[in-house]
């Protein structure tokens, strides 16, 4: 195999490897995969588009009798934190085998690990890099890998057992949506010339969170920003999605999924088959200009042609109370979502430093969710 692709297990007919080059089958698998739980069901439209924006990826794969069984994204984020710098590796997909999960979570119930939890165990103790292929990360760096996990998902399955993933905070989904968005004068796309200055605001404002990124900031030069007499008082990266609404439970999935659609004058604002929103990232806001937040939501959701976004908070960032108080619009109170978990996993870092990254709040990013 080539150096970007390496074999790391063999037994029999079943094999695991490591790339950084994804297969053709595992594109055409995550493109087909349904994400959530026995809750609510959503398949990603974006995954190709998502895949080409992520930088430095690494995909694990298992095969047998050369039937590719499961499937596990990671991406690198080289963060700095407060003992230095750390290679964090975001767990972006994660597909099994419904015959390769229900093996699994059987030996988890009957307190055997199995195979493939100890393979796991073992492979997310350490950077993927340590295995001969990756992106000439410093392998004396601390590392962890971390996911989200929706309320429904971490109680109903058992895959953060199996990949090793544990609890260590939690985030809030917020849905902000107006039927009829009205746009404002004072809002208007950051220009080009300005981004360094933005970037540079952007990192003293989230300078109290951990796992900041900026990979996806300014992606497709889609910043905005509000002026209060030229100057930017609050600014947000918008990026657009689409989903296949599957399945929501409760009387908020019936009234989406089999009311909505069929109301003379509100159908047109939510087509399960094809709901297409945008995502908030990368919020900004100088202290005492909180209220411009929700003209200028407002004001995306005109620009962009839809009545529905999401964002993700971190239930401990200052901008969760903020957004919590907003008026977010007639449909946000029927997309409730229960409080997710972000996860963890430990092997490769102290106590301590869990507690350093942990007492901040999480940047959240939506590019990461959608």
């Amino acid at each position: 195999m080539s150096k970007d692709d390496v074999l790391i297990f063999e037994r029999g007919s079943f094999k695991v490897g490591v790339t950084t080059k994804i297969q053709p089958e595992g594109k055409v698998m995550l493109r087909n995969m349904t994400v959530g739980s026995h809750g609510a069901q959503y398949h990603h439209k974006n995954t190709d588009e998502r895949l080409d924006q992520t930088q430095d990826k690494y995909f694990l794969y298992m095969k047998r009798s050369g039937q590719l069984k499961a499937t596990v994204t990671n991406a690198l984020r080289r963060i700095e934190t407060d003992f230095g710098k750390v290679n964090a590796y975001y767990v972006r997909y994660f597909l099994f085998s419904n015959e390769l999960q229900a093996s699994s979570e059987k030996r988890i119930k009957h307190g055997n690990e199995g195979v493939l939890k100890r393979f796991f165990k073992k492979y997310m103790s350490e950077s993927p890099a340590a295995n001969g292929v990756g992106y000439g990360e410093d392998l004396n760096l601390p590392s962890f890998y971390y996911a989200y996990f929706d309320a429904e998902n971490y109680r109903s399955t058992e895959l953060s057992e199996i990949l090793g993933l544990k609890p260590v905070g939690q985030f809030d989904t917020f849905a902000f949506t107006r039927l009829h968005p009205q746009k404002n004068p004072n809002v208007e796309r950051l220009a080009r010339v300005h981004h360094e200055s933005m970037r540079v605001k952007l990192a003293e404002f989230y300078a109290g969170y951990s796992i900041y990124i900026e990979q996806f900031l300014f992606l497709n030069d889609n910043y905005f920003v509000w002026r209060e007499n030229g100057e930017v008082v609050a600014g947000v990266q918008v990026n657009k999605c689409e989903w296949e609404l599957k399945k929501m439970s409760g009387l908020t999935g019936l009234f989406m999924m089999h009311i909505l659609p069929y109301i003379p004058g509100l159908k047109k604002y939510i087509n399960p088959k094809k709901f297409e929103f945008i995502t908030y990232d990368y919020i900004y806001v100088k202290p005492g200009y909180e209220s411009k937040l929700e003209p200028l939501f407002m004001s995306m959701l005109n620009k962009f042609n839809v009545t529905f976004s999401l964002q993700w908070q971190d239930v401990k960032s200052p901008l969760h109370s903020v957004i919590s108080n907003m008026d977010k619009g007639m449909l946000s109170t029927f997309s409730k979502v229960p409080t997710g978990r972000i996860m963890m996993t430990l092997a490769d870092i102290s106590d301590e430093q869990v507690q350093a990254l942990m007492h901040k709040p999480v940047f959240t990013c939506a590019m990461d969710m959608s």
